[in-house]
């Protein structure tokens, strides 16, 4: 659907000439508003190669995507394309749904990246640049997905398609609209689990994969609200999230090793967190480096080091847990 959406905007696109007595409008720039001051950009090189730099993106990543997962993934060790649904976020699913909004999450990056990117190619259409920023994601996922069919152990799923878009949507929103900006962040705490780095686990380049170690969340930026933005409030962020644990065949709770799948656990989690970014940018936000630190601080999210809140366990009839603390640990 998004890609859809997405095609039909920049198709419908006609060029627009201004007046010549026209005023260049200067607009703020603040991190918070994500407001881009085009008309200021400089030329560069690839702006001045608009269709090279266009058609070598979209060239790229596919490309990119395919020798990646020719080396993590496995793909192309089977001849046959295989499809099939995945199961959602069942709990006799190969990881126990983890997985999609680590795609989703993956995606919403890989928009945000490209939007980037195309921004110095069309500097002076920052619409443009999200809209194609989001057609090169799109065309990356359905990549992945053609290449985990021909993968043994994975296959097409249309269920990573659903979370791969809604990825792109929420990065779309964010570039598109100041207020859902302003408003909501999608982090990704990421930290090796245990059983990622021991002897049980053969491949220790797939961190993507270890979602034992990954609590995924979307975070309600107080100082999005009217309300509270003027308080100190505006330096916190509500959040929800999700994990698993003890899904990963490496793990020493999982099936595979510990022979039952009671320790697996699938947790919907409640808590808050602080929002770096914002404390950042309101004083900070002027060199490439303070810029960098902010939109890290809003994708990646430190605070899953030492996590606020409680989750629950659908695995264990809701059982309640602090933290992402479970009823049974990683490695017991």
């Amino acid at each position: 659907m998004n890609f859809i959406i997405i095609l039909s905007f920049l198709f419908s696109q006609t060029p627009v000439k201004k007046p010549e007595t026209e005023k260049k409008e200067h607009v703020i720039i603040t991190a918070e508003t994500n407001t881009k001051n085009h008309a200021e950009k400089k030329s560069n090189i690839l702006s001045r190669n608009r269709a090279a730099a266009v058609t070598g993106g979209i060239l790229f990543v596919p490309t990119l995507a395919t020798l990646v997962g020719m080396q993590l993934w496995e793909w192309g060790d089977q001849t046959h394309f295989k499809a099939s649904s995945d199961g959602w976020f069942s709990s006799k699913t190969t990881h126990g749904g983890a997985d999609k909004l680590g795609h989703a999450w993956s995606f919403f990056v890989g928009t945000k990246m490209f939007t980037y990117y195309f921004d110095h190619v069309f500097p002076e259409n920052h619409t443009k640049a999200a809209f194609l920023g989001a057609l090169l994601s799109t065309l990356g996922g359905i990549a992945v997905e053609i290449g985990d069919g021909f993968a043994t152990d994975y296959g097409f799923s249309y269920t990573d398609i659903v979370f791969n878009s809604l990825g792109v949507l929420i990065a779309l929103g964010q570039e598109l609209f100041p207020w859902f900006d302003n408003l909501v962040d999608f982090s990704l705490y990421l930290f090796p689990s245990p059983g990622f780095t021991s002897n049980k686990n053969k491949n220790k380049t797939d961190i993507p994969t270890d979602y034992s170690g990954q609590l995924a969340t979307i975070n309600i930026r107080l100082g999005g609200i009217p309300l509270v933005k003027d308080t100190f409030l505006r330096y916190f962020r509500l959040d929800v999230g999700y994990f698993t644990r003890c899904y990963q065949p490496y793990d020493a709770c999982s099936k595979e090793l510990s022979g039952v799948s009671d320790f697996e656990s699938r947790n919907l989690y409640f808590g808050f967190s602080f929002d770096f970014a914002r404390m950042i940018s309101e004083k900070y936000y002027r060199t490439t480096g303070q810029k960098f630190a902010v939109n890290f601080l809003r994708v990646v999210n430190l605070n899953g080091a030492f996590p606020v809140g409680f989750n629950v366990d659908f695995n264990k009839n809701g059982k309640v847990s602090f933290g992402t603390q479970t009823a049974n640990p990683v490695n017991p």
